[in-house]
């Protein structure tokens, strides 16, 4: 399968939940979107806003994936998209994962996130809502020794996001702890980061880009690329007839990380 001609190495997009329903609502809701085991996965979850949380991430990671295929998005819940974890090779959990292209999704507190790219850019994406205050342990189990001193609550998330991105990317997850990771300056693009662990070939070297999101959240994109992630035009990949609900998802390059 070959992406769609014209599109980004990588692209990714930003939205809130209820807007990814809203786009959907006039061609049948978000279960339109879903394979029967994600309908599924969606009515396990505890309350409202984690079931439309999980059901948005899901359904604006294959509109994104069928935009870049060329294909309708009413035809997006047949694609082969599953999951891998490469530990265990179980399908519960783990890398999403689809033939010929690489994928990332993730959700938080009422904000999903989806990107796209060619299987070889190994893409990794994370978005994260700021707390009021981090958890016991945080500093210890996140940060590098030595960085934590001069770092404010929203600091040390910008280093969270940003390694979760590259562990996603790497394929690993949090079956790494992320204080191993050291993020440094790309050196060569503004707020661009590089992964220093020489003890995981699959993460060292990996660059991560911090992208924009809502004032009240982080996000980053990791991939081995050397463009920049670009934030896609959420009217081209939503279904047709809700571009209504795109200028929020598009004004996303004008809000600060």
């Amino acid at each position: 399968m070959n992406s769609k001609a014209g599109t980004p190495s990588v692209g990714y997009l930003i939205m809130r939940s209820a807007d990814v329903e809203a786009a959907c609502s006039g061609a049948g809701g978000m279960d339109r979107f879903l394979t029967s085991e994600e309908k599924d996965a969606r009515r396990r979850y505890r309350t409202s806003a984690d079931s439309r949380d999980y059901a948005a991430s899901h359904v604006l990671l294959r509109l994104l994936a069928a935009h870049r295929l060329g294909l309708d998005a009413l035809d997006s819940p047949e694609l082969d998209i599953t999951r891998q974890c490469p530990g265990c090779g179980s399908s519960a959990h783990g890398r999403t994962t689809m033939p010929g292209m690489s994928l990332s999704l993730s959700r938080s507190h009422g904000l999903v996130m989806a990107a796209a790219g060619p299987a070889a850019a190994r893409v990794g994406a994370d978005v994260e809502l700021v707390p009021s205050a981090l958890f016991d342990g945080f500093d210890s189990y996140v940060l590098s020794p030595g960085t934590a001193a001069a770092m404010d609550v929203r600091e040390k998330m910008g280093q969270w996001v940003a390694k979760e991105a590259i562990l996603k990317a790497a394929g690993l997850g949090l079956s790494i702890q992320p204080s191993t990771v050291a993020l440094l300056s790309d050196g060569e693009s503004r707020g661009v980061l590089r992964a220093e662990c020489p003890g995981q070939p699959l993460v060292h070297g990996l660059r991560v880009h911090p992208v924009p999101a809502a004032p009240t959240h982080l996000a980053a994109v990791s991939a081995r690329t050397i463009d920049p992630p670009r934030l896609m035009n959420a009217a081209e990949v939503l279904p047709a007839g809700s571009a209504r609900q795109a200028p929020w998802s598009l004004q996303m390059s004008k809000t600060q990380c």
